[in-house]
This record gives structure tokens, sequence and C-alpha cells, in this order.
């Protein structure tokens, strides 16, 4: 009969194998944001989506069941749970300052510009490599923004969709 281990919670030794599933992580992240610059690469459209979706949909996937059968299960999970814990605690635990909230809501409010001046004035607007740039350097803006909120932009969007019955 085994007998039970003091440590309720063991590692793995830190050996090749953490480091690679490590690195096999870290890869996985990188790619689908790397797919942003695919654009730039003077590739034919046909080249172009290929690689933009192995960046995005097929490579992530792979290394990550990788970096899964590398680490061990245990220290995957406790690796993804530390990453969301500082994500967490830096964004949605800790209140935004007031000045963060205001910075945030206005970089949000401008996020959508282009969008109107693709709809309302398209001659305005640039053309091919530098448009696409342009739209996707305000939708990450966009993005960046709703984080930098924090948890309470996410309760004042919540209560939008909540009729309370109040005037």
């Amino acid at each position: 009969m085994k007998q039970p281990r003091d440590d309720p919670d063991p590692k793995q030794p830190k050996d090749w194998r953490f480091y690679v599933g490590i690195t096999a992580l870290i890869i996985s992240a990188v790619f689908p944001i790397s797919a942003l610059v695919v654009p730039l690469l003077g590739l034919s459209s046909g080249e172009a989506t290929l690689l933009s979706g192995f960046l995005l949909a097929g490579a992530p996937e792979i290394l990550i069941l990788l970096a899964v059968a590398l680490l061990g299960k245990e220290n995957f999970h406790r690796i993804l749970n530390s990453v969301k814990g500082f994500f967490f605690a830096t964004f949605f635990q800790k209140p935004a300052s007031k000045l963060r909230y205001r910075i945030g809501l206005t970089i949000f409010i401008l996020s959508f510009i282009p969008l109107y001046l693709v709809g309302c004035a398209t001659p305005w607007m640039p053309t091919g490599q530098d448009k696409l740039l342009l739209i996707a350097g305000f939708d990450l803006a966009c993005i960046v923004s709703v984080f930098s909120m924090g948890g309470e932009f996410w309760g004042k969007f919540r209560s939008l969709f909540v009729w309370d019955g109040r005037c």
C-alpha cells in the first residue's frame, strides 16, 4: 500500500519537459498576435489566409496540447490559474481609479470613429492595408480600454440589460 505524500500539492521537477512546456505555452499565446503581421508580408491573399488561419486556429491548440503533455495536467492548471489570477487581480479586483476609468472610457468611445468613417465617409478613409491596420489598431484599443476600466465598467454595462422598473 502506498503511503500518502506529506505535500498535498506535489510539483513536477523543473527539468527539460517543464521548460519546453512553458515555452510552448508562451508561443501559443504569441501566435495569434503575430497573425496581425501577416498582411504586411506581401503574400497572396490565399497564402495570407492560410497562414493567418494556422496562426489563429491551428498552431495555438497544437502547442497547448504539447504543453499539457509536457507539463502534466496539474502544472498546466497551476500555471493557467496563476496567469488568470494575475489578470483578475490587476484589472478587476482592485477598483479602477477615476483617471484610469476616464482614460479607458475615452479610448473606448474614440475607437468607434473608424467604423463611422468606413460607413459614412469612405473617401476620407485610407485604402488597402493602411485601412486594415487602422481598423485593427482601433479594435485593439477598444479591447485594451475595456480591461483598463476594470470591473466598474462591467457592472455599468450589465445594468444596461437589466430592467428594474425605476425611472
